[in-house]
C-alpha cells in the first residue's frame, strides 16, 4: 500500500465498509472515513480509529469534505441502500445513486487516484450472466430486478460513464451475499440467524443465494488496489449455499433443532402475512417478494479472475457462519 495516499472510505461504518477500513488501518495506512452516525462510529471503533468526516453521502458539501488536504487520495465507495424491497425507492436513489455521483464528482475534481465501486451481484440485469472475465457486464437499469438492483445498476452506470468520458481510474467490485465477522449493521442475514437462535423464526425456505466472508475479500484488497484495472469488473463470491446450509451450522453450535422447510412456493403464497406482521410488529420482513426473487436466480458466479489477478481465495462456509455467530456473541447483539 502506498503510504504517501489518504485512502477514503465511506461508509466506514457499515458491514463492508468498517472491515476494509479495518484492513487499511492494520496495513499501517492513512485512512479518513465518511459516516453519518457518531454514536455507531465510537461502537465501531473502539480501539484504532480513522479520520472521519460525518455527514450525508447525498450532501455533495459534504463530500467534498473528503478532499481536503493536499494528499492524493484513493477511494473506497460503500454507501448504498441495501434493501430487499422494504423502505422507499427515495431512500434508495439519495443514497446509491446521487452518492455515487457526488463521490464520482469529487474524485474528478481532485484527481483520484483510484476510486473501487463496490457493487453487487444483484445489479446484473435480468436474463443476464457474466461469463469469466467479466467483460461484457454493461449496467442496464430498466431490466433491473428489483428497485435495490436498479439503484446499484444506475451507480454502477454512473461510474464506468466516468471512466469512459473523463478518464477516471476506477474499477467495479461486484459482491454476492456478505457474511463474516463484522455486521454491526444487522444485516438481513445477520437477523435471520438472531431470530433463528432465539427462537423466532417459524420455518425456512429451501433456497439460497451465493455468500462469502468478507474477511476474505479485505485479505486481497491492497492487491485490488494495486492491480485492478481501470474500466473492469470483478466479482467476490463462494459458491451457491442454501439457507439450511447456514442453518445447520447454527444448530451444531447451539444445539437447537431445525426448523421446518418450506417450498419457495409456499413463501410467495405467505408474503401478504408476512407483510401485515412485519408492520403490525414494526420488525423489518425477512422474506419480501424481491427478497425471493433474488434467491431463485442462478448464483454460481466465476470468480476466476479475481482469484487469478488478486489471489483471492473464500474460506469454507461454515468456518464463516461459525466466526459470525461468535462475534454476534462477543458483541452482545445475541446469547448462544
Amino acid at each position: 500500500m502506498d503510504r504517501d495516499i489518504t485512502y477514503i472510505v465511506t461508509g466506514c461504518t457499515g458491514y463492508v465498509g468498517n472491515v476494509l477500513t479495518k484492513k487499511l488501518l492494520a496495513e499501517g495506512c492513512r485512512v479518513r472515513g465518511f459516516a453519518r452516525s457518531r454514536e455507531k462510529f465510537a461502537k465501531v471503533f473502539e480501539d484504532a480509529a480513522p479520520e472521519v468526516v460525518f455527514g450525508d453521502i447525498a450532501d455533495a458539501g459534504d463530500v467534498e469534505k473528503l478532499f481536503e488536504g493536499d494528499a492524493p487520495f484513493a477511494v473506497v465507495h460503500t454507501v448504498a441502500k441495501v434493501s430487499i424491497g422494504e423502505g422507499s425507492t427515495d431512500e434508495l436513489n439519495s443514497a446509491t445513486v446521487t452518492g455515487t455521483r457526488n463521490v464520482v464528482e469529487a474524485c474528478l475534481r481532485h484527481g483520484a487516484k483510484k476510486l473501487l465501486h463496490i457493487s453487487s451481484t444483484e445489479a446484473f440485469p435480468r436474463g443476464y450472466f457474466p461469463d469469466e472475465n467479466l467483460t461484457d457486464y454493461v449496467p442496464d437499469p430498466a431490466k433491473a430486478r428489483t428497485a435495490y438492483a436498479k439503484s446499484k445498476s444506475e451507480a454502477d452506470r454512473i461510474v464506468l460513464n466516468a471512466v469512459k468520458e473523463h478518464g477516471l481510474d476506477a474499477s467495479i467490485l461486484m459482491l454476492a451475499g456478505v457474511l463474516g465477522p463484522g455486521d454491526y449493521s444487522n444485516s438481513h442475514m445477520t437477523q435471520m440467524f438472531i431470530e433463528f437462535i432465539e427462537g423466532r423464526l417459524p420455518a425456512s425456505v429451501n433456497a439460497g443465494y451465493n455468500d462469502f466472508d468478507i474477511r476474505d475479500f479485505a485479505d486481497v484488497l491492497p492487491a485490488v488496489f494495486e492491480r485492478a484495472k481501470r474500466g473492469e469488473s470483478y466479482i467476490f463470491a463462494h459458491q451457491p449455499d442454501k439457507i439450511n446450509d447456514c442453518l445447520n451450522v447454527i444448530c451444531g453450535m447451539t444445539g437447537r433443532k431445525m426448523i421446518p422447510t418450506l417450498p419457495l412456493w409456499v413463501a410467495y403464497v405467505g408474503l401478504p402475512f408476512l407483510y401485515i406482521a412485519s408492520k403490525l410488529s414494526g420488525k423489518r420482513p425477512l422474506y419480501t417478494g424481491a427478497a425471493l426473487s433474488s434467491i431463485r436466480e442462478r448464483s454460481d458466479f466465476p470468480i476466476g479472475k479475481s482469484v487469478r489477478e488478486f489471489g483471492y481465495s473464500p474460506r469454507p462456509l461454515e468456518e464463516t457462519v461459525r466466526d459470525h455467530i461468535n462475534f454476534l456473541a462477543e458483541h452482545g447483539m445475541v446469547r448462544i
